[in-house]
């Protein structure tokens, strides 16, 4: 089968006379046939980020801060010096990471984070 995976993502902003507006409606497929949805609470130490049975790089990764304070970050190593997402209080990104390793860590306090990804 093929294009198993919809997803969008959009962006409106206004400002004075200004502002900006693009959507992006894709599809994708996947090879194998994992996927998994779950919460996770993130302390202030980096900790890695569970994609359950989903054993090599995902094909999607969502990600949420359920928290109404604190930031979380994400990296590629427990230092957070791969590279860096910065997750404010409430809001989500939506990413394809470069391999199945995943680490976050809170700002001030352990904040939850609601993951959802699909295998490539």
């Amino acid at each position: 089968m093929a294009n198993e995976i919809t997803f969008s993502t959009s962006i409106r902003a206004t400002k004075g006379n200004a502002s900006v507006n693009q959507t992006a409606n894709m599809i994708a497929s996947m090879t194998g046939d994992d996927m998994m949805q779950s919460t996770q609470n993130i302390g202030t130490t980096a900790e890695l980020v569970s994609f359950a049975d989903i054993t090599g790089a995902p094909q999607l990764v969502m990600i949420r801060n359920l928290d109404a304070t604190n930031f979380v970050e994400l990296g590629g190593d427990s230092g957070l010096t791969v590279f860096k997402l910065k997750i404010a209080a409430g809001q989500a990104c939506l990413f394809t990471p470069s391999s199945a390793t995943l680490y976050a860590k809170a700002d001030t306090a352990s904040v939850s984070i609601i993951t959802v990804a699909v295998e490539a």
